[in-house]
Parts: C-alpha cells; structure tokens; sequence
C-alpha cells in the first residue's frame, strides 16, 4: 500500500521507504490475526497508519517480532545479572561494562516504548503519541525501567543506591514471558512448560541473591561500616574480590532458595540478623503459595490434555453399567469393549457437536479429507473433481464391523453399497464358496443399486474389524447422475462382477484371489 519507488531513487527514499513498510501492522506477525479479526480490518488498520504519516511502530509489525527476541535476551541477561551483582558483586572481579552494555540496551527500550502503539481494551491500536507516553508514563513500567536502567552509581558513587534500584528489573518478568511466549509462537513452537521452567528458576535465582543479599542491605543501617566489614569477614570470609569463593556461596544459597520454594524444612542454624529470619518465613509462604498455583496450572494442563480419555473410561464405565445390568454374555461384551476401543480409540469426541459448530461448506471439506484415503484408494474416483467427491462424502455414513460379522447375505434385498476405509472382507458365493477377498480402497454392494430387480448375489464377511462407509440408494442416485462417467465404471464393474459370480456358481470353483469378483 505504500507508493512505489522509482528504480533510480535516492538511497536514503529507498532505505526510508523500507524502515516504514517494516513498522506498519503485518500479517507475518502471528499476533495480528489473533487481536485483528479479518484481513479487512488487517487492511484498514494499515491504510489508517499509512494515511497518519507518523512513525510510531505498530505493536503487530514486522519490526516488532524481531524486537521482542531482541529483548527476551536483553531481558534474561538482566533478571539473571542484576541479582548476582547486588548480592555477590564485592566478591567478584569488575563487571562495570556488562552493566553498562545491559543498561544502554534498557535505556533504548525505553525510548521504545515511547514510539510504540499500544492495545486498547476495545480491540483497537492507540498510535497517538501523547497518548502513548502518558500510558507509559504513568503505568507500572515506566519508573521501574527508568531506576534499574540508569547508571546511578555513576551520579551518587555509592555503588549500593545503583544495587537497590537494579533489581525492580524484577518487575518485568512477566514481559520476559510474554516475550518468549509470542517467539515461540512465530516458529509454532509449543512454550508453555518452557515458559514455566524459566519462571520457576528465575524465581529460584531471586530468591537465591535475597537471601544473602537482605542481611547485608540491612546491615547497613543497623551496624557501623567497621562492624558490617568484621561481620562479613567472619561469616563470609573475605571482603575483596574472590570469585571462587562467591561462586560457592552462590551454589549454596541455591540450596537454600530450593528448600524455601518447596518449603522444605532445613537443619540449618542461621547467624544472620533477625531479618534473615523473616525473609525466611515469608519465602516459606511465596513457596507454598507458589507451588500450589504451579500444582494447579499442572493439573489443569493434564485435564485437558487427558481430559478425552477420562470422558472415555466415564462412558465405559456407563457401556458397563449397562451391560452389567442387562446381563451381556462375556463374548458379546468383549465385542462391544472391541468396537468402543476402536472407534473412540481411548479418546471421547462428540462428532456431531463439531459438526453442527462449522458451516457447510467447512463440513464439506473436512470430511473430504478424512475420507482421502478413500480418494486415494479408489479407483474410480480418479480425475472425479474434488467438488463431486465433497458432495458425495457428505452422504457417506460411517460403520463398523468386527471380526466374523456378516455385512451382507447373498439373496437379500439391497438397498446401498459399501466402501472399505479400512480393514478385509471376505466375499461369499450363495453356495458358500470363497471367492476372494477386498480390502481399503475397494468397494461391494453396487449390484443391487445399478441393476433392477436384482438382490445381493454374495455374502460379505468381515475378516478384521473393518471401517467401511455406507452410500445408500437415494443420494446414491442423486450425486451420480450429475457424473455419468462414474456411473458407467460402476455400472460396468457390476455387470462383471454379476457374470463372474453365476459362472462360479455353475462351475463350482473359485476364481484367482485378484480378481474383484461380487
């Protein structure tokens, strides 16, 4: 939608005109179809930003995709820095350009964020600067970005202000989430046990600095500066630089922030302030409180994920009930165990709830394709055009059949023909001689649809439990007089397989396996 530029255009109109196609709203961006409902609100929100001349970057753009991985990073490296270098930074050697370098990464999302649209509750975009900064502003973010971005040991020389203020970059593990949440999603990635882990270990990680870090924070206004020095000296072991020794501390301290998150009970005799005491209990609470949320949402994930299966074993437990009370012999319950099995195959669906919940013509074509191996099989549906099958499939009525159970005896009256999805059958002359066999892909039954007066000439015996799909006489009629192509195939096969069936009849033998004899 934006102008076309010429071929011989200046650079800096070429490079411009990119920069501008790569903020507006996107359809590559996966977000864009779940908050914009059509492509024709897709358009007219394009048109609407194009038509604005403004810059501000749409939150649904290409640009933006690329961004949020940017800072998943930017952000995992600070909430995983900022706790090590409050709590462990005097043990450990200078780490003042990895500060500087996260902090300038912080600073520019800031000016991001000023430049980028944000969603309304009424499923619209504000693209308003104003309006933008005031949201940003005055939102939760803004003054947590600013405090844990800035270099403030730089301003102050007082390296604890800059430590204290760092860490309310806790505040933004949630956007952290919400980040990997939506790059997972661009590469259809499944996140949620991903995203789970990484919160569970940031948490940890947290709570891990805390721990060592409170007694120390307090003890600055509790202790003089010489009194805080011995204290350290003695407990911790040394007051320079020693990364080995602040490494152990920091494996120790996970084995304690572990033990407060499970609220496990330690045999651990602390000589800290009494503030260790008190982070201690409230990381017991965080930690029941924590694992029991973490426990539901696991729960809640196994039920729907197992939630058809247990619908199945609900219903068994009913088809039992039942056959309990009506006294079903063991072989017939057996039977009916063996058909449930595998129609439902251990997964509970209600078929028809999905039906009467799409249009038709989506109906039309998810049934052609759970019929496609149909398609694929039979032969005579070959160059028939997917429109006709469609319509045919819709009429198609699925059934199934287990081992040893008659589908149809010679010498009835017929009224439909039969197409296997899946399984064998054994075919049958009136004198019970075998004839052959028909598995996926072939089809019976037509003898009686295509020539009057005429009654089935041969029994139909499953051999395996079969899947077969039932085309009865009327809609039969009605979809293949439209083709009549495929109704001379299938006239001409049951003429033959008609001849075929008296001829073995009269001369009492069978005929080779491969035919398809009826």
């Amino acid at each position: 939608m934006l102008p076309a530029d010429h071929p011989l255009a200046p650079l800096s109109r070429r490079l411009k005109r990119f920069v501008k196609k790569q903020i507006l709203v996107s359809e590559y961006n996966p977000q864009t179809s779940i908050f914009f409902l059509t492509s024709a609100i897709i358009v007219e929100e394009k048109k609407r930003q194009i038509e604005s001349g403004s810059w501000i970057v749409h939150p649904f753009s290409v640009f933006r995709i690329y961004y949020e991985m940017w800072m998943t990073f930017v952000f995992l490296a600070n909430l995983i820095f900022i706790p090590i270098d409050a709590a462990y930074g005097f043990l450990l050697e200078s780490n003042q350009i990895i500060d500087f370098v996260l902090g300038s990464f912080c600073l520019f999302d800031i000016f991001m964020n000023f430049l980028t649209g944000y969603c309304l509750p009424s499923h619209e975009v504000e693209m308003n600067p104003r309006k933008i900064a005031k949201h940003y502003v005055f939102g939760v973010y803004f003054i947590c970005d600013l405090l844990s971005s800035l270099p403030i040991d730089i301003f102050t020389d007082y390296k604890a202000v800059d430590d204290n203020v760092s860490l309310l970059k806790i505040v933004r593990l949630g956007t952290l989430l919400k980040y990997m949440g939506r790059s997972f999603h661009f590469y259809k990635i499944k996140s949620f046990y991903i995203l789970l882990v990484t919160a569970i270990l940031l948490i940890v990680h947290y709570m891990n600095c805390l721990f060592f870090y409170l007694p120390l924070f307090v003890m600055r206004f509790t202790h003089t500066s010489e009194g805080r020095d011995d204290f350290i000296l003695r407990r911790v072991g040394s007051l320079v630089p020693n990364t080995t020794l602040g490494y152990r501390w920091y494996v120790v301290n996970w084995y304690h922030s572990t033990s407060f998150l499970l609220s496990v009970e330690l045999k651990y005799g602390f000589s800290w302030p009494p503030v260790t005491y008190l982070s201690i209990i409230l990381f017991y609470i965080f930690g029941k409180v924590f694992m029991a949320g973490v426990t539901v949402m696991l729960l809640e994930r196994y039920r729907l994920y197992k939630g058809v299966e247990t619908k199945f074993y609900s219903m068994m437990s009913q088809v039992n009930a039942f056959m309990e009370i009506h006294k079903f012999p063991r072989k017939l319950q057996a039977k009916v165990h063996q058909y449930y099995k595998y129609k439902y195959k251990k997964k509970y669906f209600n078929e028809s709830r999905v039906d009467r919940n799409i249009s038709e013509k989506l109906r039309r074509e998810i049934r052609y394709h759970q019929l496609r191996t149909l398609v694929k099989n039979v032969t005579i549906f070959e160059a028939i055009p997917q429109e006709f099958l469609e319509n045919l499939f819709v009429h198609l009525k699925k059934e199934i059949y287990l081992p040893q159970d008659v589908i149809i005896s010679a010498g009835v009256a017929g009224d439909c023909m039969f197409f296997i999805y899946s399984g064998t059958v054994a075919v049958f002359s009136p004198s019970g001689k075998e004839i052959c066999h028909l598995t996926d892909g072939d089809y019976f039954g037509e003898i009686t649809l295509i020539l009057p007066n005429r009654k089935t000439t041969a029994s139909i015996i499953a051999l395996e439990i079969c899947e077969v799909y039932r085309l009865d006489r009327k809609p039969f009629r009605k979809c293949l007089e439209k083709q009549e192509n495929l109704y001379n195939k299938i006239q001409e096969v049951a003429k033959r397989r008609l001849n075929e069936s008296h001829q073995i009849d009269r001369i009492q033998i069978l005929v080779t396996p491969g035919s398809p004899n009826l």
